[in-house]
């Protein structure tokens, strides 16, 4: 008989205890014991976390180790074959999505109070991506889990096959919701994911594009055939060539955004440039509307430290010829 009132006490001790500790709130950033983390305001959101089991994952992606795209291309050979050509894809789709992320929340002052920003800025540059074949929350399966004690989040195959395949404000906004959940700011409701959806239609317009045969050679004398495609859209200039896979995403200042206007609306008149450092890659990306024939011309000169690398003209009107002889 007191081998059983003692289990029923202890049966009721265990159920009152998971029940307590399933409907608590989380104490929040603010008791983060981290250096010159910022508290959160009282408009950051606290949302309440629970502690799950994580399913079965492979790490495909830690911010942390990465500082450039070669830090990147490290990252990935130090996970060796675990990581899988998908999930090498998802993860350089998720790292460059990030980036354009980044520089487009630090234009969207409205977006975040300070507090909020600095909070998800840091938790950005600490997080992990695993991949994982099936996720599920609450019997409902999910494409995306985040965990903020752990600073991990978990994606789905499906996810990384289809809306984190490119860079595009789709991807970023799910991101940004999970990022989001790192960080304890509220967006159950999709409220900030769903403002910066909004707000990114005004960086959208695509503005100044450069495009030009840049074919070249390889040791074994085959040919490559490449194109190089340069887009500024809104405050990032994205540098992409046909024959390489992926894309470089410079973010820009307001001063620049204004001089690739100006260099777009050039007609005639004196020569205009704009100046872009890529210090990652180690090279300054020089563009230049200029006169030749009495006609508009435009050049990019790729110069690193010791002087100019390369030279290209923009095909405005489209390339008649793609190869190596010109």
């Amino acid at each position: 008989m007191i081998y059983k009132q003692f289990s029923e006490k202890l049966l009721i001790t265990c159920v009152t205890f998971f029940a307590l500790n399933a409907f608590a709130l989380d104490s929040g950033p603010a008791d983060l014991k981290i250096t010159n983390l910022p508290k959160l305001t009282s408009d950051a959101g606290r949302v309440e976390t629970k502690d799950l089991i994580q399913p079965d994952r492979i790490l495909i992606l830690d911010n942390a180790q990465l500082k450039g795209i070669k830090d990147f291309q490290t990252f990935l050979k130090t996970q060796g074959p675990r990581t899988g050509g998908g999930g090498n894809s998802c993860a350089l789709s998720i790292h460059q999505n990030t980036e354009k992320l980044v520089s487009l929340i630090l234009e969207m002052p409205k977006l975040l109070s300070e507090g909020q920003r600095e909070a998800l800025l840091y938790k950005i540059s600490v997080a992990k991506f695993y991949l994982s074949e099936s996720l599920s929350l609450d019997g409902q399966l999910k494409d995306a889990i985040n965990y903020p004690d752990a600073n991990e989040i978990f994606v789905s195959s499906k996810l990384c096959g289809l809306d984190l395949l490119e860079v595009q404000s789709r991807a970023m906004a799910i991101l940004l919701h999970e990022y989001l959940g790192l960080a304890r700011i509220d967006d159950r409701q999709y409220q900030i994911s769903g403002a910066f959806l909004q707000n990114y239609a005004a960086f959208n317009a695509r503005g100044y594009t450069f495009t030009s045969d840049n074919s070249y050679y390889v040791q074994t004398g085959q040919c490559i055939q490449s194109v190089l495609q340069i887009h500024q859209i809104g405050n990032n200039l994205i540098v992409s060539s046909s024959a390489n896979p992926g894309a470089r995403i410079l973010a820009l200042t307001r001063e620049q955004v204004d001089a690739f206007k100006a260099l777009d609306e050039r007609e005639w008149g004196p020569e205009k440039k704009v100046k872009i450092a890529d210090k990652a890659a180690g090279v300054e990306y020089v563009f230049s509307s200029e006169t030749c024939s009495g006609t508009k011309c435009d050049f990019l000169t790729i110069q690193n430290e010791k002087g100019k690398l390369k030279r290209f003209k923009n095909s405005i009107h489209g390339l008649a010829v793609i190869g190596c002889k010109r």
